[in-house]
């Protein structure tokens, strides 16, 4: 089968399946399995071996049946960086980038510092912060055993095995953390509402972990706990960075963070829905 075979047989598919976007999950499924440009993928006719025809062929039945674009293809991209994904682990979503850059700008390159990433899933929020900033070492702390692991590839993937620590914890205050060890908390924890998870979209509820989305009543579970254990772990003048379920959740949260928090500053997503809120420990 020729290229532009395959790929009008796998649009066809994606559409017929009522696929979001079917052009760009077939091309990028065959550009992956080839390994070739977006522009290359328009213009060259050659044909394909038989094996890998099917490989693609598979991969977009996958996509057909509603499984994310991210898990067919085993990765995602997260501040311009490749982060593999897979089952078990949530896939990093773009507005989680703005967490990044504002803990980014608190400790640019060159300024040295300890961090924690907790509930780190991929690891892409601790990997990010890492390239970005030489001088920084930091801990990924999760309870989930799959999401570790792919946090452990990707550490691999990136050579930051000497600057990043995987923990498996579930009750953060009892995390084997020094007090007073940590310049700065990021957070992106399961924060939607629990009465919002049968709301969910297809592709999110059918595949991605539900304990790295479902954050209980209004959810604030881990909120509450994150509040009591973090203080101690924190230096004074240590940041705390959190994404949240939005500006409802942030007015609960400003009652429940414990007077050792003064907030900082609230960051809108690219929806302008207040996502983010960053606390500074007294």
């Amino acid at each position: 089968m020729k290229i532009q075979e395959i790929r009008r047989a796998c649009f066809a598919l994606l559409c017929e399946s009522g696929t979001a976007r079917p052009q760009y999950s077939a091309d990028l499924i065959i550009r992956t399995k080839l390994g070739i440009e977006q522009a290359a993928l328009l213009y060259k006719n050659e044909t394909i071996p038989e094996e890998t025809v099917k490989g693609i062929v598979s991969l977009t039945a996958r996509r057909a049946k509603g499984a994310p674009l991210a898990y067919v293809l085993h990765e995602a991209e997260f501040m311009g960086h490749p982060f593999k994904v897979g089952k078990g682990v949530l896939i990093p979503r773009p507005e989680t980038e703005l967490l990044v850059e504002a803990a980014a700008a608190m400790f640019p390159s060159g300024t040295p510092a300890r961090f924690a990433d907790w509930c780190a899933g991929s690891g892409c929020i601790a990997i990010s912060l890492l390239l970005e900033n030489p001088k920084l070492t930091g801990l990924c702390v999760d309870k989930s055993p799959q999401a570790l692991r792919w946090c452990a590839i990707n550490r691999r993937m990136h050579k930051m095995e000497a600057r990043l620590d995987l923990i498996k914890n579930g009750e953060p205050s009892e995390a084997p953390i020094a007090p007073l060890s940590l310049d700065f908390i990021t957070a992106n924890p399961p924060y939607i509402p629990e009465e919002e998870i049968p709301g969910l979209m297809r592709e999110v509820a059918d595949y991605e972990p539900h304990m790295a989305l479902d954050g209980g009543a209004g959810g604030l579970f881990l909120f509450k706990k994150f509040f009591k254990a973090f203080p101690p772990f924190l230096k004074s003048g240590g940041m705390l960075l959190c994404e949240t379920a939005g500006e409802a959740q942030i007015r609960a949260l400003e009652l429940l963070a414990p007077d050792e928090f003064v907030l900082v500053n609230k960051i809108s997503d690219y929806n302008g829905i207040i996502r983010h809120i960053i606390w500074r420990k007294r």
